[in-house]
């Protein structure tokens, strides 16, 4: 069953916006939270011209505080929610013989402590209404370290384990959660990065992709398959071996 309730963080743009209209498009309540209201107003107005309900929640996922708020806010208003997609999130590439702390810092608050506040906040809410589904969206890149990624990596890595400890947790109350992990979409977070993208999905794909599967609650959705495969065998590949094989086509120091 397709939820009818659902906060989307990072709904302004990306995955975020797809998943959104995607839902949208089947009847669901809404509420979509990040920072750039005006982006969030345009898309509240294309909802309400689909026939369906949104309301927006400007949100800076930074503020931990704010964040609790948001998702209270999210399930009074919507009369209960029934799912949390914990989206928002920031990408980058940097040669580590180039890293700037203040740039990893950036990244750890939205991509870990955002999303883990995120989660944080609806687990109290789902528990009052034994049930609910838990959602991150992290990345195939959390799965190895990649070349010049060492803190999107890390912290992709981090929402994972983060995710997969919730699920155990928490199954035997009734919450479900599940730990979405794409590849390359076709996204501003992607576009204009000089480097090859193999396999990547349009943004609307991914959105159908994704919604299609979580109806099923799976403990987690990788995406696309070649990428998921190629993965998992990198997972098994001991660290000379990788080392060699993922220097090929990485940037220079």
């Amino acid at each position: 069953m397709r939820p009818q309730a659902i906060l989307i963080t990072g709904a302004s743009s990306g995955i975020g916006r797809a998943l959104a209209l995607e839902y949208a498009r089947g009847g669901a309540k809404l509420a979509l939270a990040a920072r750039r209201a005006g982006e969030l107003e345009s898309l509240e107005a294309e909802i309400r011209a689909l026939h369906a309900s949104a309301i927006s929640i400007p949100l800076d996922v930074c503020d931990t505080g704010a964040v609790t708020d948001a998702v209270r806010r999210a399930d009074h208003e919507l009369n209960g929610l029934d799912m949390v997609i914990a989206n928002a999130g920031r990408g980058g590439r940097r040669h580590s013989s180039r890293l700037d702390w203040q740039e990893v810092a950036a990244m750890i608050e939205v991509n870990i402590r955002g999303a883990l506040a995120t989660l944080c906040a609806a687990i109290p809410i789902f528990l009052a209404h034994q049930r609910g589904h838990l959602v991150g969206v992290s990345s195939l890149a959390g799965r190895r370290a990649l070349p010049a990624s060492a803190a999107y990596s890390a912290s992709k890595s981090a929402l994972s384990t983060f995710l997969e400890s919730l699920r155990i947790d928490l199954s035997r109350a009734g919450l479900r959660v599940t730990d979405v992990q794409p590849g390359f979409v076709d996204t501003a977070m992607t576009s204009g990065q000089n480097r090859p993208m193999p396999f990547r999905w349009p943004v609307d794909r991914a959105a159908r992709h994704i919604v299609r599967r979580l109806e099923r609650a799976p403990a987690v959705i990788r995406f696309p398959w070649p990428l998921a495969f190629a993965t998992s065998f990198a997972r098994l590949l001991p660290p000379p071996i990788y080392d060699r094989l993922i220097r090929v086509g990485s940037p220079g120091g």
